[in-house]
């Protein structure tokens, strides 16, 4: 029996079922480290990952949470509609730009003061306007972050403010800043520096807290953060020399960490990093030789000098691949025909027959014999309870007979 086990695991390992799995990317020398606990560096236009140190891990986002709730304000379309000011709003915690109870204004001056001085007032008074109370607006908020692909986020407030089931990650953070990047509002409201506040509660001028708009060139936005739980949170932006990236930092230990951790990001992007274009109506040829033209622009982010490999499942699928093989893009460049997805289906069941090793064969062939072992002998059994039981209803009919001759 130990020698039948060890076979068997023996097979299992030469087939892969128990192969060991190795890391999919590996770290270069060249990268930078940073403190924060969670960080990550996309291309903005590609989306593809540049940078990524516990991207996936949870952590609470504080402010940047205004990201969301200012991209739902203004993709409702209400922001010249007049809001006014309720008493719950007047009482939020934190950072606030003073609004009165009862006063009425602006959808587009609570979102510009709600990001340029991150005011938790003016972001309870949006999302009490556009969904009635916090809670409801929160589920407006879910639904934003799951569309923009955000599967690893529930936000809960409108503001960021402490709450142990209000969290996010890096990665997630930059698929909503990506998102939300791709409105021009939202770009003039992020990247503004100094704005006019004349409100009953205060009359000043607001300074964008967000730093690297006056001490990096090319910074566009977008929002900074902090409570206590979550240390220095920051998302930037940043354009220049035809490329733009954005950066997610999450629990910084100090600001300052967080804006130099920002930098050394960018600094590797714009070093070691190009964008490679595949222009509309480039051909691309198939696994069968036939060429297919691409029906759009497909753009893509690999390091300086790398090269990249192009794919054409049988599907129609057009993938480009680096170097580890890592997907960059993606794109249908043709659908086949019916009949020949058929026959695609047909030949590629062959192919797998075909592609199966001698020990494959082996192990398969024993196991069919083994289960048609297993079959004979349970019919063996079968046939043997069964004439045993007709042995013994005949007994019982002799013992019957004996009785009534007695």
């Amino acid at each position: 029996m130990k020698k039948i086990f060890q076979t068997i695991m023996s097979l299992c390992l030469l087939s892969g079922i128990l192969a060991p799995t190795v890391p999919a990317h590996a770290s270069t020398s060249e990268a930078p480290k940073v403190k924060s606990q969670s960080a990550i560096l996309i291309d903005q236009k590609t989306g593809n990952v540049l940078y990524n140190k516990k991207g996936s891990k949870k952590m609470y986002p504080a402010s940047i949470t205004k990201i969301v709730t200012a991209i739902l304000a203004i993709e409702s379309g209400k922001m010249d509609e007049m809001v006014t000011i309720s008493k719950n709003a007047t009482l939020t915690d934190g950072t606030r730009v003073y609004l009165s109870e009862g006063e009425q204004l602006p959808l587009k001056k609570l979102v510009e003061g709600m990001i340029v001085n991150s005011g938790n007032d003016a972001a309870v008074a949006i999302a009490e306007y556009l969904a009635g109370d916090v809670p409801s607006f929160a589920d407006k908020m879910n639904e934003f972050a799951k569309k923009a692909g955000a599967t690893h986020t529930h936000f809960v407030t409108p503001n960021g403010l402490f709450n142990p089931d209000h969290y996010t990650t890096a990665e997630d953070m930059a698929k909503i800043t990506q998102v939300a990047m791709k409105n021009k509002e939202f770009q003039r409201i992020v990247s503004i520096k100094d704005l006019p506040w004349h409100v009953k509660g205060w009359d000043t001028t607001l300074v964008n807290h967000h730093r690297l708009l006056w001490d990096y060139p090319g910074t566009t936005g977008v929002k900074n953060g902090y409570v206590s739980q979550a240390k220095h949170t920051l998302v930037t932006s940043v354009s220049r020399n035809g490329m733009d990236f954005i950066a997610v930092l999450l629990k910084a230990p100090t600001a300052k960490a967080s804006y130099r951790d920002t930098i050394s990001l960018f600094e590797y992007g714009f070093n070691h990093f190009q964008r490679q274009k595949l222009s509309k109506g480039t051909m691309i040829e198939d696994s069968a030789g036939k060429e297919h033209a691409l029906k759009r622009d497909l753009e893509f982010t690999l390091p300086m000098g790398e090269n990249y490999t192009k794919n054409v499942s049988s599907n129609g699928e057009l993938t480009v691949q680096d170097s580890k093989g890592n997907e960059l893009a993606a794109v249908q460049l043709f659908h086949p025909s019916p009949k020949k997805a058929a026959s695609k289906m047909a030949s590629s069941t062959a192919e797998k027959v075909k592609e199966i090793t001698p020990l494959q064969l082996t192990t398969k062939t024993a196991v069919f014999f083994y289960s048609l072992f297993l079959l004979l002998v349970s019919c063996m059994v079968i046939v043997r309870m069964k004439k045993k039981k007709r042995k013994e209803q005949r007994m019982k009919r002799l013992e019957k007979n004996y009785t009534f001759i007695k």
